[in-house]
């Protein structure tokens, strides 16, 4: 039992001295800890809005002492939330120094709803509400009701009509900007929405004296236009009732339209526009609620740059061909060493077979000048057989064909820049044997005979 006691002075004191934080939604309950309710707490609960303002007695002795607290057996709760309900609630005993307990804070925890100005607002109507009230925004304490089930005349005072189980606003603008709550029969949230009214915009962008046409709001007739140039807080009334004012009617120190502004059908013309004419253009309905803002900004004129000197060009395309003549040259030299050798190397290889071609295998190397062997007249190979296997250095003489009837062709003879200085040899072919090729070194005569020639 003294453990007991023990832990509810600790809880008791102990605990209510650490600041609590809660956060609630519109419309809901609060139910306090349980350290502040019966059996524990026997004191005073006070109340102090955030907003401000004189302390409240919330509750004594575990009796309520406010509308919305309702204390149970074990717990203590405060219904029905609303902004005003939002601050520090506060304990004493016996009406001593007091003692912060628990801080409130109240959500708005509503639908948002956007919506334009002159545009409409429905919502279905829930089946267990039973009036539907209306809080401005900018007014929490204007609490209207617009709608009750149990007297549907009472419609009449708000803007709002019912029409088959919805509630509908026609031509919206700013003054129906708030909170619509449903509630029931006991005065419990149903539902909460946020609806936010606001002013179309547009933007416009032009170049310095071009022409711009600021559209006027729609089907809102007449109207009041406004400017405020830009960087600066005061506005200029340029229409007042639909009516473009003169210019004695304007502040004599604000941006000058004259000669430039125009009342046009669906707008109004700005000609010539200067870089001061960048502002933004309000206008409101006849109750001052804003319609329609139009932000406008003049740009400077684009500066042209001079075209490019022709000089500094030609000697860039001048240098552009050279460099690119001078990079051709240098790549075809290379090209052309590159190749020289493997072309003599490839000349050398075709002539290799042409000289082995031409000599025997016992005979010593000679050099490339040396005489092709005689032909064998019996030999059944023509004579163009083998000048075709023949060097292209060595030339042929026209055969001579004997005149009497003996059909035997000559051998060649071969020039004397192709052979060595001795005179000129005369080939005398005998028997079907090739005569050994001729040179310097050769040990027969440089004269042959045979009766086969022999026809002088």
């Amino acid at each position: 039992m003294l453990l007991f006691y023990a832990t509810v002075v600790s809880v008791l004191f102990g605990g209510s001295s650490s600041l609590q934080f809660e956060s609630k939604c519109f419309g809901s309950s609060l139910t306090f800890p349980f350290y502040l309710g019966p059996p524990l707490f026997y004191g005073q609960l006070y109340f102090t809005p955030s907003t401000g303002g004189p302390s409240q007695l919330m509750m004594d002795n575990m009796k309520a002492k406010h509308p919305r607290i309702k204390v149970e057996r074990t717990s203590v709760s405060f219904i029905q939330l609303t902004e005003k309900d939002e601050g520090m609630f506060s304990t004493s005993h016996d009406h001593g120094a007091k003692q912060n307990a628990l801080k409130l804070r109240i959500m708005a925890c509503a639908d948002e709803v956007m919506q334009n100005y002159g545009d409409k607002f429905s919502k279905e109507v829930p089946r267990e509400a039973e009036f539907l009230e209306f809080t401005p925004l900018q007014s929490g304490d204007q609490l209207k009701v617009l709608w009750n089930r149990s007297d549907p005349q009472a419609i009449n005072r708000g803007r709002g009509q019912i029409n088959r189980n919805f509630y509908n606003i026609r031509n919206l603008n700013q003054a129906d900007t708030g909170f619509y709550n449903f509630r029931g029969k006991d005065n419990t949230l149903i539902s909460r929405i946020k609806l936010e009214v606001k002013a179309w915009r547009r933007y416009y962008n032009r170049e310095v004296n071009e022409e711009v046409l600021i559209e006027n709001p729609p089907n809102i007739h007449p109207w009041t236009g406004a400017f405020r140039p830009e960087l600066e807080m005061e506005n200029q009334t340029l229409m007042r009732g639909g009516r473009l004012l003169t210019e004695e009617e304007t502040d004599s120190h604000s941006v000058s339209f004259a000669g430039r502004l125009q009342a046009v059908s669906g707008g109004m013309r700005i000609s010539r526009v200067e870089i001061t004419d960048s502002g933004t253009f309000a206008f409101r309905d006849r109750d001052g609620y804003l319609v329609l803002t139009a932000d406008l900004r003049v740009n400077s004129a684009p500066t042209i740059s001079p075209p490019f000197p022709t000089l500094p060009l030609v000697g860039l395309i001048a240098g552009i061909l050279f460099a690119l003549i001078f990079c051709c040259c240098c790549v075809r030299k290379c090209c052309c060493k590159t190749s020289s050798p493997k072309r003599d190397e490839f000349a050398t290889q075709a002539a290799a077979p042409l000289a082995v071609y031409l000599h025997d295998t016992n005979q010593p190397h000679c050099p490339s000048y040396c005489a092709a062997p005689a032909v064998d007249p019996t030999a059944p190979y023509s004579m163009n057989s083998l000048v075709s296997r023949e060097s292209t250095t060595i030339s042929l003489e026209p055969l001579v064909a004997p005149p009497g009837g003996q059909g035997v062709d000559a051998a060649p003879s071969l020039g004397q820049d192709f052979l060595s200085s001795d005179t000129e040899p005369t080939f005398q072919l005998k028997g079907p044997h090739y005569a050994p090729p001729l040179s310097s070194r050769s040990t027969f005569s440089d004269v042959y005979t045979s009766d086969k020639l022999n026809f002088l």
